[in-house]
């Protein structure tokens, strides 16, 4: 079904300028890491961990915000009936199979929503590489594929060890070793094929590959995957901010800022302030709830999905966006 509603003929663009500057947020963390390190004797060390990724603070203003924003579009007739499969079909068949794993098996079912989480990360931006220029084929794909597998094979070792045969442990550290160095090889090999305006951003999302690696080498577990989320929410929230201002431009009647029309914010930044309220409010009544986190990976599982179709290209949403 095609979108009805044209878009504007002068859009608000995103500044690709914007996409680069979220990177300055990698050395700001190695900055961290090293005077940890180096002057503070590793004393914030322990606090640091993977069991940092489940605290308050980071789940309502990294995990959550950005995540219930996504929603905010589909508040919206034309878009229900245009992503109407996704909606009520497939979505829900991809919820209920989550809700079964979490049930049965917790830590197969962290499992799961870790590696849905780490593929949606490495797609967005890599994804967005394309949108700035890069060239497309095997090479961008094995941009996406390297670092998928070299996250996905860090990661479930940290959250799920015994997921591996103790055959396997020791072969771990080596073939992270040898993905980062493929990675920093296919980084040169992409740089290499692509015009010039887009390299920059080949190299500061490779170094965000590495820097990732390096954090988890060190024990800096939980600025591992900080690194990751404060950058893709950046990135995210400056997609869901334009394409909701354009949309709103262009004159689509969206029911939820509709509802909310009185309140004296624009909608650029209504955007992120209902996404951060919002997250709160999700935290603050699942907090006391046995399944609170599992309802949170619900959420996020529905966030994973909606996005990987919801920004292909000749998709409404891609008609209210563009990177200048």
């Amino acid at each position: 079904m095609e979108n009805k509603i044209a878009a504007p003929s002068e859009l608000l663009a995103i500044s690709r300028k914007v996409l680069l500057y979220a990177y300055l947020v990698l050395p700001v963390l190695l900055t961290i890491v090293l005077v940890d390190m180096f002057l503070l004797d590793s004393r914030f060390l322990p606090h640091l961990g993977v069991e940092a990724l489940f605290s308050p603070f980071y789940i309502i203003l990294f995990l959550l915000p950005h995540i219930i924003a996504s929603f905010f579009s589909f508040f919206d007739r034309q878009y229900v009936r245009y992503y109407k499969k996704h909606l009520f079909v497939y979505l829900p068949l991809l919820l209920t199979g989550t809700a079964l794993l979490l049930y049965y098996n917790f830590v197969w079912g962290l499992v799961f929503f870790l590696l849905n989480d780490i593929w949606h990360g490495v797609r967005q931006q890599v994804g967005i590489g394309l949108i700035l220029g890069a060239k497309p084929g095997i090479l961008h794909r094995l941009w996406t594929l390297v670092p998928f597998f070299v996250g996905s094979v860090a990661y479930v070792y940290i959250v799920h060890p015994s997921a591996y045969l103790d055959a396997i442990v020791p072969y771990i550290s080596p073939a992270l070793l040898i993905g980062e160095i493929l990675i920093l090889l296919i980084m040169i090999a992409e740089m290499w094929v692509s015009p010039a305006h887009v390299r920059l951003y080949i190299f500061l999302v490779s170094m965000l590959f590495v820097f990732s690696y390096f954090f988890i080498l060190t024990g800096y577990i939980f600025l591992s995957i900080l690194a990751f989320r404060s950058i893709h929410d950046i990135t995210a929230f400056s997609f869901y901010m334009t394409h909701d201002y354009n949309r709103a431009k262009g004159g689509s009647l969206n029911y939820l800022y509709a509802l909310i029309s009185k309140v004296p914010i624009r909608v650029m930044l209504l955007t992120p302030v209902l996404g951060i309220l919002i997250a709160y409010l999700i935290r603050a009544s699942t907090e006391k709830l046995t399944f609170g986190f599992s309802i949170i990976i619900l959420i996020c599982m529905s966030h994973f999905y909606l996005e990987s179709v919801m920004w292909k290209r000749g998709s409404p949403h891609r008609e209210f966006v563009k990177v200048v």
